[in-house]
């Protein structure tokens, strides 16, 4: 169609001292999957709120179909077509799918105030084959259905509303990695629906897979519109960020003969594969490989989570490392991937998650010396720029990024000598990343030894002194820093035999 279905002029969003929103024009068109883009305070989330009926904004207009219309909340948003999907469901667990599709709905009752069962199991299972989820029973309670089921219930409900505009907020954030395919598929059955879809997300290989077109917002002002076909990744970032993607990474100076402070001898990851490395004080080591090549193991086995054959000496001395305690005592931190779930306590303070991993030296015989603990918190909320009122904020409420500074704090207030970084900016955006980058080349100009496990390849190139390439639970190469380029890891790390480029 060539009319949009949905047009916001000079959205402006004020809070008491901050301007949110300036000024921002958006337009959206029936059948398009249009990206929302933007590091955290950028405005997505506030003009995404401004749309579905949260806020309203302090000027500008919106127009749906050509009708110029305001919301009073979320609710009046969803009658006139617009539904928004959060990354984390909105369902009650214990009612069945059809009950969570049509709950307190008028129309599924008769006149008495009865529940019309059959219709509402009926029309709910229509909606949800419609969009490709015909294994679905919607008589089930929700408890008993997978992440990606849940979502499709969850659509199924905005459509149930007549939507003519879905958001996806970072639709694919609770999903396993096996089930983002089939949340394509059904943004692909919307799409031909005719559903006009905002696509809201940080994970670039996803813009480029679904989206066909994308708007950037930086500092509460739109930056552009542009067709997916029109950018790159380091054009955007470039427009995200301010700068290019190449001055992300800090430039490293490289150190030389530098004292081994870890070396691996013949480490055990499983019953045939053995490694073997060494780690440099202020080095950035890179470990790089696809799933299963036992750069996850790697980590396990040197934080004590998993038990194995092989030597490790710190320093020179022999170590035996069974258990995290263990390498806790012997300076080993480790910042896992998953820091929802490994990493922070959702529902503590920044001051309190700062402040686990060291309790004891915290402590005054059996009370907790509160005084060093807010003076502990203060220094690294300072050092690591963790952006929050105050250090009692709960670590629920921060961004991805600022979530991640508070887990790799954590262990810095340990005061490591060897640091493990796995997906150490995993569901973070661009400016956060850049941040971490920095945060993560002070550490090692400060003489921290650093294990970095990434599966982002620029990630790795940019960061790395040296870089391990595994295949199959083996070291296959070694790139010196400045020497590899992406399509030499992947093809290192997919086919270890190759030389030159060529099998």
């Amino acid at each position: 169609m060539t009319h949009p279905v949905l047009t916001m002029e000079g959205i402006s969003k004020e809070f008491p001292g901050v301007k949110a929103l300036s000024n921002v024009g958006f337009e959206l068109y029936p059948g398009e999957v249009h990206a929302l883009m933007g590091e955290n305070g950028a405005g997505k989330s506030t003009l995404m709120k401004v749309l579905s009926g949260v806020y309203s904004p302090t000027q500008g207009k919106i127009r749906l179909k050509d009708k110029e219309v305001s919301f009073r909340n979320p609710l009046d948003a969803q009658r006139q077509g617009v539904s928004i999907i959060h990354q984390e469901f909105n369902l009650f667990s214990n009612l069945s799918a059809a009950e969570n599709i049509f709950i307190d709905r008028p129309e599924m009752m008769d006149r008495f105030g009865r529940i019309r069962w059959a219709k509402m199991y009926e029309e709910a299972q229509r909606l949800v084959d419609s969009i490709g989820g015909g294994e679905i029973d919607v008589r089930k309670e929700v408890r008993h259905l997978g992440v990606h089921s849940q979502q499709v219930i969850e659509i199924a409900k905005a459509l149930s509303f007549q939507a003519d505009v879905l958001i996806m907020d970072e639709p694919s954030a609770a999903l396993p990695e096996n089930e983002v395919k089939k949340m394509f598929d059904v943004v692909n059955r919307l799409r031909a629906q005719g559903v006009a879809i905002v696509y809201v997300s940080h994970r670039m290989k996803e813009i480029f897979e679904i989206a066909d077109k994308v708007t950037v917002l930086r500092d509460g002002a739109k930056i552009d519109t542009r067709m997916i076909g029109e950018v790159t990744e380091q054009s955007l970032i470039q427009m995200m960020v301010g700068k290019a993607v190449g001055q992300l990474y800090p430039a490293r100076e490289q150190q030389q003969d530098q004292e081994v402070v870890l070396q691996v001898k013949e480490l055990s990851l499983d019953s045939t594969h053995r490694v073997s490395f060494e780690l440099r004080r202020g080095e950035i080591l890179g470990l790089f490989g696809v799933p299963g090549s036992g750069t996850h193991t790697i980590a396990e086995r040197l934080f004590g989570l998993k038990r194995g054959s092989g030597e490790i000496s710190i320093h020179g001395a022999p170590v035996k490392i069974n258990s995290p305690s263990e390498a806790k005592a012997k300076k080993i931190a480790y910042v896992p991937p998953d820091r929802h779930r490994q990493g922070i306590i959702k529902p503590m303070s920044i001051r309190q998650n700062l402040s686990i991993p060291i309790l004891p030296q915290l402590s005054k015989g059996l009370v907790l010396d509160q005084e060093r603990i807010k003076q502990m918190s203060g220094e690294y909320m300072e050092k690591l720029r963790i952006k929050a009122p105050s250090d009692g904020q709960s670590v629920d409420f921060l961004s991805g990024g600022n979530q991640q500074k508070v887990v790799i704090g954590k262990w810095l207030a340990a005061h490591p000598d060897i640091l493990i970084l796995e997906e150490p900016t995993r569901g973070v955006d661009v400016g956060a990343k850049a941040e971490i980058y920095n945060i993560i080349h002070q550490l090692a100009q400060d003489g921290l030894s650093i294990l970095l496990i990434s599966s982002e390849m620029p990630e790795v190139i940019g960061l790395s002194d040296r870089i391990l390439v595994l295949y199959k639970g083996e070291v296959v190469h070694e790139f010196a820093h400045g020497e590899a380029d992406q399509e030499q890891l992947l093809q290192r790390a997919s086919h270890p035999l190759i030389e030159g480029g060529s099998l």
